[in-house]
């Protein structure tokens, strides 16, 4: 059975993964970074250059390529499951929604590499419109919802492996 990690940006995705495929000895794939990879330019390059409507192309190629993998821990991209189609894709994965503050995913893009704009505002500004936007969606799609603001990765790890042990997945 595959983890998929997924969530807004600045949630802590990437570092839960890594964390969670080390203690759980499955493999981790982070979409994004097969993209940059296979593109060989970083995800505001492609975005820059040949638009969202690519971007999301290539999303779905690599959806759909780890997706047949059966004991991974996959973090996808802040609005990969926004297509109901890479849902469909992962339909027998438990799906980790990993949630932070507006304030702490400001700060944390703060500090991070240059993200593209989603909105014509830029990337921090446009935090709250994407929220409303997608978090009803994706508390949906959750098996289990984790509020990363106070946690460190290890604690979240544990939240997950607590839960798919009380559900009988591990």
């Amino acid at each position: 059975m595959n983890i998929v990690l997924f969530g807004l940006r600045c949630v802590g995705k990437t570092s839960v993964g890594v964390s969670l495929s080390d203690i759980t000895d499955k493999i981790f794939f982070d979409t994004d970074r097969i993209i940059e990879k296979r593109e060989s330019k970083t995800i505001h390059e492609i975005i820059n250059e040949k638009g969202w409507e690519y971007f999301r192309l290539k999303e779905k190629e690599t959806i759909a390529d780890v997706s047949k993998e059966n004991n991974a821990v996959i973090s996808l991209g802040g609005g990969a499951l926004m297509d109901r189609s890479n849902v469909d894709l992962l339909d027998k994965s438990f799906f980790v929604l990993l949630r932070a503050s507006i304030n702490t995913m400001k700060t944390r893009m703060e500090k991070d590499v240059p993200r593209p704009s989603l909105t014509k505002n830029d990337s921090i500004s446009e935090i709250e419109e994407i929220v409303l936007e997608r978090m009803p969606l994706y508390e949906k799609i959750a098996d289990i919802i984790i509020d990363t603001d106070k946690l460190s990765v290890y604690e979240i790890c544990d939240k997950i492996l607590l839960e798919l042990e009380k559900r009988s997945m591990v």
